[in-house]
């Protein structure tokens, strides 16, 4: 072991002797003597005040002296510690004894500046204290190799109990804030979840209350069509009679003025008030427009009973041409031409489809839904362009069920596990503006609406649900800027039950 030797050397300044110093020593006269040991009891009042006890090591002969106070910091007495550096180690906690090792051989070797440890040592009282050590080499040989070296000891145990009290605090603090903070996650997690679990449940009561609404709706127009049909079924069975019976009277009273063409003055007189001819001819084209007019009341008639029948959990075979004819009777109204706008065309392509098994109120609504949107996109185009020629296509095909027009992950896309051969594509198509790429994004959105503040943006997303989740079909809009927008619906030529479905789902 090797530490580099100081260029100013002034070992006197470091070294402590007293009457149990090393041997080899130098003998003082009486005169020094007096002055060494006045000097050592200066020192030694110094290191006492200080807490402080001091040991001198010979790292050639392993003598190593303690002072006084060194050894009264562990409790014992002069006598009760020999001066060997063994007697240090002996004393030493056997699990710092490698660390101090470490250490002073680091710092023999010039690795660190200063030899400083802490470590435990065995009281007189069989105590363990914590004791800081410091020291230095003030000796070296010829070859500048480390002969002595000289340190102090200082109890610190109050010190490591208060600094493990701290950090015993200080991690018991932590853990708190830890838990506090896992706490508050927790609170926020599960604030979140009621937050979502609320929006749901406003959801699914709006929902509710619309689907409620719609029941109650439904049961309202079945409810008017039937009184509104009584009567007008009256009027149209009697129109026919009436038409006759006044045919007959006509014809009798020009039977009775061509047999008798002089008729008395009082009849002469009221016949040229009459003006006979004028009411023999309107007469008969009021009757006629009164049984047009109730023709058109028992279609609209008609037209409600087809779009409110709806057999509430029931499928029914039924034909989807006729369900789309009765929305655009009912429709009629807003597809007319008005005074700030012209009529809107309805170009229908319908193909040969199959009676379709499903739930043709529901059905309808769909269709009403999208229809009333058409209507209102194109509205909004005719504010911008007086001159444009507002049109609604609707189109109908049957398709094999391999040759999905749209794409889906829906677990009843399978036609395996519906055990379908066709699919019923419907069309409805309009000519209007289009719908911005942002907006179409959220047009199946439960509430979402473009529409003025009041109207709720409830159609399409009903709609889907009916087409999705009800008849296990696909609903797909399409749109471009400027071109228009088409709505695609693709079912079934069959619709199964919703429960028969989750049965075989995956989930």
């Amino acid at each position: 072991m090797h530490i580099e030797k100081p260029a100013t050397h002034e070992p006197e300044a470091l070294s402590v002797q007293d009457s149990q110093s090393f041997p080899e020593s130098k003998d003082l006269s009486q005169e020094n003597l007096d002055t060494c040991q006045c000097s050592q009891a200066a020192l030694q009042m110094a290191l006492i005040a200080s807490g402080l006890g001091l040991w001198d090591w010979n790292l050639i002969t392993n003598k190593t002296y303690y002072d006084p106070h060194w050894k009264g910091i562990l409790g014992y007495r002069v006598d009760e510690i020999d001066n060997e550096h063994k007697s240090f180690e002996q004393l030493v906690h056997p699990q710092d004894l490698p660390r101090i090792r470490q250490v002073l051989h680091d710092y023999l070797e010039g690795y660190t500046p200063v030899f400083e440890v802490e470590l435990r040592m065995l009281t007189k009282s069989r105590e363990w204290k914590w004791i800081l050590t410091c020291g230095k080499v003030f000796q070296w040989d010829e070859s500048g190799k480390p002969i002595r070296m000289a340190g102090t000891h200082k109890d610190i145990t109050q010190d490591k109990a208060m600094s493990t009290t701290g950090c015993a605090y200080a991690t018991q603090q932590y853990q708190l804030f830890e838990q506090l903070q896992s706490t508050e996650d927790q609170v926020r997690e599960k604030s979140q979840q009621l937050e979502t679990t609320l929006e749901e449940l406003k959801y699914t009561q709006k929902q509710l209350l619309q689907n409620q609404k719609m029941a109650n709706l439904g049961q309202l127009v079945a409810d008017m069509t039937n009184e509104i049909n009584n009567p007008v079924s009256f009027i149209y069975g009697n129109l026919h009679p009436a038409s006759q019976y006044a045919e007959d009277l006509i014809r009798i009273i020009e039977l009775y003025q061509h047999h008798y063409p002089t008729p008395i003055p009082v009849i002469a007189l009221q016949l040229q008030r009459l003006d006979l001819g004028f009411v023999k001819k309107d007469f008969l084209k009021l009757l006629w427009s009164m049984r047009a007019g109730s023709e058109r009341v028992k279609e609209i008639v008609f037209a409600l009973q087809n779009f409110s029948s709806s057999d509430e959990g029931q499928t029914k075979k039924v034909d989807l041409h006729k369900g789309l004819d009765s929305v655009l009777r009912i429709l009629q109204h807003r597809l007319k031409e008005k005074p700030d706008r012209a009529g809107i065309e309805v170009i229908k392509n319908f193909g040969e489809l199959p009676l379709i098994e499903c739930y043709p109120g529901e059905l309808n609504q769909v269709f009403m839904n999208i229809l009333t949107n058409a209507i209102d996109a194109l509205e909004e185009r005719i504010k911008h362009d007086y001159f444009f020629t507002p049109k609604i296509f609707i189109h109908t095909e049957i398709a094999s069920s391999h040759l999905s027009l749209i794409k889906s992950n829906e677990v009843w896309g399978n036609d395996k596990l519906l055990g379908k051969k066709h699919k019923i594509i419907i069309r409805i198509s309009d000519n209007g503006q289009g719908i911005l790429p942002h907006i179409k994004r959220h047009i199946f959105e439960p509430f979402f609406t473009t529409k003025p503040v009041g109207s709720q943006g409830l159609g399409l997303s009903i709609s889907r649900e009916i087409i999705v989740e009800k008849h296990q079909g696909k609903l797909k809009c399409n749109s471009q800027l400027g071109q228009g927008t088409e709505l695609v619906i693709e079912m079934n030529t069959t619709a199964r039950q919703y429960t028969a479905i989750r049965k075989h789902a995956s989930f």
